[in-house]
């Protein structure tokens, strides 16, 4: 569907993507001059009760998570019976257009929107869903100025609160980052999710993808070859990282999203001659590790017992100097 020019205030600028599910625009909100993204649900799904509900779900989820990691929405509406919300404009497109195939990410950039990630994923936890489409294209970036790129976890069409299913059984999902419990009807929890963003670790890392196929090949899913060998300069403590997050078993995993991260920053530690780029503040997965000298003492502090031992010796002095002089005349 195509959302009319205006919707009030906002004016529409251009078409940023379409789904099998929903359109996402560009508008430009001329009060506040600033721009936001629309995303409106596709028109021959907007009479399906179940995907309509899905996809207002998806708005309430995102509201509900309120993270700096995660697409926040602003406002919902509908146009002739077809629903949209508004969200927040990533004006750096998603990760997938910052890859390239068979060059890897630095492993300073590739930590910190790894972390970025991981907090927004954590947040989803705690809210009990668990996302189960993370991939390079749902992972957006939006400038924040001096402190780099901010990472924000997009697109819940797929969704599924972990104590509430949504009704809908299809397999969804990317094959080269899901996990395989999503293609053999396996319990699914947020180790599903570790494993796709150590999936798409794994690519930042080395340029490649961790597995290729299709979903009914997860079945028979196999580990990928160690990241260290792809690409020589990773150190070989990533690869146990890695490869247990991407092991087929759930139970082999990392139980959640901050272990996996914890393990991630342990064995790719970001040095200060790395190209880290903007300091970012410190997160839940990093306590900085300060020490504290003391402050030198002041200088006239410093001077004070010299000064009174000189007082001292000067008080002796006189007195004995005295008490000579007392003897001399008594004699």
């Amino acid at each position: 569907m195509s959302l009319p020019t205006r919707l009030g205030r906002l004016e529409r600028v251009e078409r940023l993507g379409e789904g099998g599910f929903a359109t996402v625009w560009l508008y430009h909100d001329s009060e506040l001059d600033s721009d936001v993204a629309i995303k409106a649900l596709a028109e021959n799904w907007a009479q399906r009760l179940d995907v309509r509900e899905r996809f207002l779900e998806e708005a309430r989820i995102l509201r509900r998570a309120d993270s700096d990691h995660i697409v926040r929405v602003y406002d919902i509406g509908e146009v002739d019976g077809t629903p949209y919300f508004v969200m927040t404009y990533a004006d750096q497109g998603s990760l997938a257009r910052h890859l390239t195939p068979g060059v890897p990410l630095t492993v300073a950039r590739t930590v910190d929107l790894v972390t970025q990630a991981g907090l927004g994923l954590a947040v989803l936890h705690e809210n009990g869903v668990v996302h189960r489409d993370i991939k390079p294209q749902n992972l957006l970036l939006r400038s924040a100025g001096s402190a780099g790129d901010r990472l924000l976890v997009a697109d819940l069409g797929v969704a599924k609160a972990m104590l509430h299913a949504s009704g809908l059984t299809q397999v969804v999902g990317t094959p080269a980052y899901m996990a395989p419990e999503q293609a053999t009807g396996g319990t699914i929890d947020a180790r599903a999710d570790v494993h796709a963003l150590a999936a798409v670790t794994y690519q930042m890392l080395t340029g490649a993808l961790p597995r290729e196929g299709t979903v009914a090949e997860l079945a028979h899913a196999t580990l990928p070859v160690a990241a260290s060998r792809l690409n020589p300069e990773l150190p070989r403590e990533v690869d146990e990282v890695l490869l247990r997050s991407l092991d087929p078993a759930p139970e082999a995993r990392y139980p959640s999203m901050d272990a996996f991260v914890d393990a991630l920053r342990s064995a790719l530690p970001v040095t200060a001659s790395a190209p880290a780029g903007p300091a970012r503040p410190t997160t839940r997965y990093q306590t900085p590790d300060t020490t504290y000298s003391p402050l030198p003492e002041p200088r006239a502090r410093r001077r004070l017992p010299v000064l009174l031992t000189l007082v001292t010796l000067l008080v002796f002095a006189a007195a004995f100097a005295a008490a000579y002089a007392v003897a001399t005349l008594v004699s």
